[in-house]
């Protein structure tokens, strides 16, 4: 796992952390952009600069934002105690990639191996807000196992013109590097994501 180390300029002296007993995971609420254009940002916002500690983006890449040992600016009252992870994109309507789940989970890992009990969670648990939002895939992020590698996967003969029109439509939406589980079960909130997509195609 590498690390990419921007050389950030601090508006002012950041302060130690003297505890860290959680995790807290963050996506961008945005589409795109850089570890750098979040450090100018967070600075125009008054603060020392990027207030997360790592920033995942999409291609893979790992970014060191403040230094792990000192305190962020990510989640009201529990700064003085958490590392903060930002993934970069809006998992309100858009869905992780492998290559930015690979990277999200080898760094979770890392930072569990060194704080034995440390407590992982979304920001939305902590404060008043959708982040890191409803598609983030949370559980394969902090899961212990590893997933199978993803496989290609065709639909039946019989189905494959439904399926196809479904993906049209855009009921369906793969990573781009995963397939589209025709043969798997669909879980009660994939269902409603599904018919949600299918009443938004209908009006």
């Amino acid at each position: 796992m590498e690390i990419i180390e921007p050389n950030y300029s601090w508006a002012y002296q950041l302060t130690p952390r003297s505890t860290t007993t959680h995790l807290i995971l963050h996506h961008l609420g945005a589409e795109s952009a850089s570890a750098e254009s979040i450090h100018r940002y967070h600075m125009s916002k008054g603060w020392a600069g990027i207030g997360y500690h790592y920033y995942v983006t999409k291609k893979g890449e790992i970014f060191r934002g403040r230094p792990e040992a000192m305190r962020g600016a990510h989640t009201s009252d529990w700064n003085y105690c958490s590392i903060g992870v930002c993934f970069e994109g809006n998992f309100e309507n858009e869905f992780m990639n492998a290559e930015q789940l690979k990277a999200g989970r080898e760094l979770i890992a890392d930072i569990s191996s060194r704080y034995g009990s440390i407590v992982k969670g979304c920001h939305r648990q902590y404060g008043q807000t959708a982040c890191p939002g409803a598609n983030f895939p949370f559980d394969a992020l902090v899961s212990c196992s590893i997933p199978p590698e993803p496989t290609v996967d065709e639909p039946d003969n019989w189905a494959k013109d439904a399926c196809e029109q479904a993906i049209g439509d855009g009921l369906f939406l793969g990573d781009g590097n995963d397939c589209f589980r025709w043969h798997d079960s669909v879980t009660r909130q994939e269902l409603a994501v599904i018919l949600m997509r299918y009443r938004k195609v209908r009006n």
